[in-house]
């Protein structure tokens, strides 16, 4: 596995032992695969990451330094890295550990982790109590989940649905945090206040759905969150946030091409999808047919 691109957020690279590839960049958050292959042995020079990162192992094993303390670090394990914060590894099972991680900037973090933990905000360079936690099933299977759609061709393009699902998977890691630590959740929104948060993410992406739609834009257009939105949005409608985008953009496709439209390149990248098989993909997952079907003449 070769490196294709360094993983530089607000112009800080991250360091990552071994080979790495980039799998997606935006605002405010990476995505990057990893493998210790060819790596030494022995114990590693210090190393420090600019972000608060989040980092997966998918098999193999090392030892982890931190806070003084060592640890087995395996394919049960997440790794939780503060900007700045000191940490060495190494390899007496042999370098043949590989992993994902994710970097977050601060304030994206801080949302995700102020609804599980209200005092995150009192270490707002430090978000992470720990330097690793075991478990979290659901956040590992989440992750793989991502990691695979990335490298089977969920477009880049589409990054309100990449970060939608980052932050499903930061909020599994928050909440295992917040149980590991034993706090309870905040208050929620009283039930008016949950429909009208949704109500006006709605007409904001009913009005814009044709756009490259940033999750970003939605919550400082609402004043809050975009975790906080993404939870509000999914638990009164029953669907995560970007289903119901792509659902917007796929009816008026459907429209279009029931219409008699026949240039698919031109009909998809109108309603907001990257390119013609960008499209046909999701229209035969939502309607179980094929653009073709439809200008089909009926028998």
């Amino acid at each position: 596995m070769r490196d294709r691109q360094e993983l530089t957020l607000d112009g800080a690279a991250l360091t990552f032992s071994g080979e790495h590839v980039c799998l997606y960049q935006g605002a405010g958050v990476g995505l990057v695969r990893w493998s210790c292959a060819g790596g030494r042995r022995e114990l590693s020079d210090e190393t420090r990451q600019p972000w608060h990162v989040v980092s997966f192992i998918h098999s193999g094993a090392f030892v982890l330094r931190a806070a003084g303390r060592s640890e087995v670090i395996d394919a049960t394990s997440v790794l939780l890295h503060n900007p700045g914060a000191p940490y060495r590894s190494e390899h007496p099972f042999g370098c043949c550990d590989r992993g994902s991680a994710i970097a977050v900037s601060r304030d994206l973090l801080l949302g995700v982790l102020a609804f599980h933990d209200p005092t995150a905000a009192e270490r707002p360079h430090a978000l992470f109590r720990r330097t690793h936690a075991h478990g979290f099933s659901r956040a590992h299977l989440l992750q793989r989940r991502l990691i695979r759609n990335l490298q089977g061709g969920l477009a880049p393009s589409e990054p309100l649905a990449i970060e939608t699902a980052v932050l499903e998977l930061l909020g599994e890691v928050a909440a295992g945090c917040s149980r590991l630590s034993g706090r309870s959740l905040p208050h929620h929104d009283s039930s008016r206040a949950r429909r009208d948060y949704v109500q006006d993410a709605k007409a904001l992406i009913q009005q814009r759905f044709c756009e490259p739609l940033e999750l970003a834009d939605v919550a400082r257009a609402l004043y809050v969150s975009t975790y906080h939105l993404c939870r509000l949005f999914k638990e009164e409608t029953g669907l995560p946030i970007h289903r119901y985008l792509n659902r917007l953009r796929l009816r008026e496709a459907l429209e279009r091409v029931a219409g008699g439209e026949d240039d698919l390149t031109e009909i998809a990248l109108s309603v907001g999808f990257s390119c013609h098989s960008h499209l046909t993909r999701a229209f035969h997952r939502e309607f179980g047919v094929p653009p073709s079907e439809v200008r089909r003449p009926a028998a």
